[in-house]
């Protein structure tokens, strides 16, 4: 039984990532692979990113932190290429015309999850120096 479970996650997953490198073709013209080494020259480990969002919040969660990593990068090199930051709304604007997901509604709610994601890490990881000892 516990074996079936594990195969519909990994198959929720698998379908995850798939996701994940169809965006990163429409979204940026790369793979999902060159994703990965662009941000983990800058330290980032989006894979263990996108692990954690699935732990803490499930498909949903994981499927939007991997459009958000996506939209994002995009905006990076947006903003380059054009020598100024994008409003708040025209971000947003931005984003929803990627079709992948995110519009307003997505986008707080990704805020939201990973504000509780990062204070329960924050919570886990804090210890109280009265109460050793």
């Amino acid at each position: 039984m516990l074996h079936q479970y594990l195969s519909v996650m990994n198959q929720f997953k698998e379908k995850l990532y798939e996701e994940f490198e169809d965006n990163a073709f429409k979204l940026m013209g790369v793979s999902g692979d060159r994703v990965r080494e662009v941000l983990g020259n800058r330290g980032e480990d989006i894979d263990a990113d996108f692990e954690a969002a699935w732990r803490f919040g499930g498909a949903p969660f994981m499927r939007q932190t991997m459009s958000m990593v996506l939209a994002t990068l995009e905006l990076v090199y947006h903003e380059s290429d054009i020598g100024r930051q994008l409003s708040d709304e025209e971000q947003l604007s931005r984003f929803e015309s990627h079709d992948i997901g995110l519009d307003r509604e997505a986008v707080d709610a990704w805020r939201e999850t990973t504000k509780a994601q990062s204070e329960a890490l924050n919570d886990n990881t804090l210890v109280d120096p009265l109460s050793c000892g």
